[in-house]
């Protein structure tokens, strides 16, 4: 059976989570429950652990994280709510694509849709409920793609109303997912995988694999221009759409979890140990970024066109820029 430091890595980032008990949500599953209203002191506490962040252009926020956390602000991050997701399932991934409208998936194959804002959640028919999601995507209200472990790939075409898992079944654990629209994306995992599509995911092409080390996070800034960052540092870039991928020197040896542009032609990777890098040119050299008195790690991005953008990560942590980057304030807890 293969075995590798990456796939341990995801699941020791979560089975880590269980020794502390963090924020007390309830453990009853159920389908559909209402948000519960907390001010950000309470919110926010030293035990979560939080996996992913998405943030809509007006500026309404969602973090989610260890024990079926959801926490919601839309003021930047003074006041929060915690939206009370009904389960204690870990959640890996999120993506808003409005004020009212977004997905949550994570453990135990979890699936869970709102249509107003998070106030309440209902759970969607997932089609591979012994796996783990980790990441969401969606382009509009109605296409939308996830990825997991095993090699999983699903999509829907209705929102969520049906999902449908992608003929790709290689044992190789999938970690991120980009989409510029319907039709064109690619998908980053284990092995040095990166998978790329040009027709919503019917067909799928290695544009690299059979690699050591795992790519965690992949950001696209237009068709052409793309990065993938992983494990020790690595950072990969195309200008070709991955036709070929470049491996550009790194300025840290932590692992790389996520990467995002803003602000063409910045972008940022965030990582373990409080890793924090960034380009200003389009990947083709980075430099390292010191957030104060943060050596934990991060885990989810997310900026507006505006330049509001968020990290997220271990210990409550999340960080908040309103200027594309050059400067970051941390939340308090």
């Amino acid at each position: 059976m293969k075995k590798n430091w990456g796939r341990c890595f995801l699941i020791g980032l979560l089975c880590f989570s269980f020794f502390d008990t963090g924020c007390g949500q309830s453990r009853k599953e159920a389908s559909q429950h209402s948000a519960t209203a907390q001010g950000s002191a309470s919110a926010i506490t030293f035990g979560d652990k939080f996996y992913d962040v998405s943030v809509t252009d007006t500026g309404n926020v969602w973090v989610v994280g260890y024990y079926g956390a959801i926490l919601h602000s839309n003021d930047g991050g003074k006041h929060c709510t915690r939206q009370n997701s009904g389960t204690s399932t870990s959640f890996l991934g999120v993506d808003f694509v409005n004020d009212r409208e977004g997905w949550v998936v994570g453990e135990g194959g979890v699936i869970l849709h709102t249509t107003d804002g998070g106030a309440t959640w209902e759970k969607q028919q997932s089609p591979v409920l012994d796996q783990r999601l980790v990441k969401v995507q969606f382009i509009g209200e109605r296409e939308g793609w996830v990825v997991g472990t095993y090699g999983v790939i699903l999509r829907t075409a209705d929102g969520g109303a049906h999902w449908e898992r992608l003929p790709y079944h290689e044992d190789v654990n999938l970690n991120d997912l980009y989409f510029l629209n319907a039709l064109e994306g690619w998908v980053a995992g284990e092995f040095g995988t990166i998978l790329h599509t040009s027709d919503g995911g019917k067909n799928w092409e290695k544009q690299r694999g059979d690699k050591k080390g795992n790519l965690f996070g992949i950001g696209f800034r237009d068709g052409l221009h793309g990065v993938i960052v992983g494990t020790s540092g690595e950072i990969l870039l195309t200008e070709d759409g991955g036709k070929s991928w470049e491996e550009i020197q790194s300025p840290t040896d932590d692992t790389l979890l996520k990467v995002q542009f803003h602000g063409q032609p910045r972008a940022i990777a965030i990582g373990l140990r409080g890793a924090v890098v960034q380009t200003e040119d389009g990947g083709k050299s980075w430099s390292l970024l010191s957030l104060a008195q943060h050596y934990t790690w991060l885990s989810g991005v997310s900026f507006t066109k505006e330049g509001v953008g968020y990290l997220v990560g271990n210990a409550g942590t999340i960080f908040v820029t309103k200027d594309d980057g050059k400067s970051w304030v941390r939340l308090g807890r």
